[in-house]
């Protein structure tokens, strides 16, 4: 890629940063999916529209957990900040002030050698699978924690005061 052509997009594209995820964690955003090193941190250049980002947590013996996701609509120079709870295994939701954002931002140089590019060689297969689906579309088929996951979670149902009738 062109460096100025990258610049552009460094400084005008989203970046995701994604805090404490462990080495060898299965990582995607898309249709491009990588096991994340010692100093992953997130992706940088980011185009504008949504995406689906997801992850899995890789045991020592190399096995992988059920893969989870979640879609987001990226807007220029958007920082969307997530952290990765390693007991959970999985990304909590925390209060990202806007202050702590824009701080994010200012200190992009300082994280750019742990920001993963944008995988922009699969961007235009991207586009065209998703090009008629709208962020309204999105937002009512999104389950209500956000997350996708490509297993079942198992929901009890809270114990009622009715007796079966038998």
């Amino acid at each position: 890629m062109d460096p100025e052509v990258a610049k552009k997009l460094f400084l005008e594209g989203g970046t995701l940063v994604f805090l404490d995820v462990p080495p060898g964690t299965e990582f995607g955003i898309d249709m491009q999916c990588w096991n994340t090193g010692e100093k992953f941190q997130g992706v940088k250049m980011i185009p504008p529209g949504f995406h689906f980002i997801y992850y899995s947590a890789v045991s020592k013996e190399g096995q992988t957990a059920p893969r989870t996701g979640f879609f987001h609509t990226f807007h220029k120079k958007e920082v969307l900040v997530k952290r990765y709870d390693r007991a959970m295994e999985d990304l909590v939701d925390e209060a990202v002030s806007d202050e702590e954002k824009a701080e994010f931002r200012r200190r992009l140089m300082e994280l750019d050698s742990k920001l993963g590019p944008y995988p922009y060689d699969v961007y235009r297969d991207w586009v065209s699978l998703t090009n008629y689906i709208s962020s309204r579309v999105i937002e009512e088929l999104r389950p209500l924690n956000h997350k996708i996951s490509s297993a079942s979670e198992l929901i009890v149902d809270p114990p009622t005061d009715r007796k079966s009738v038998v």
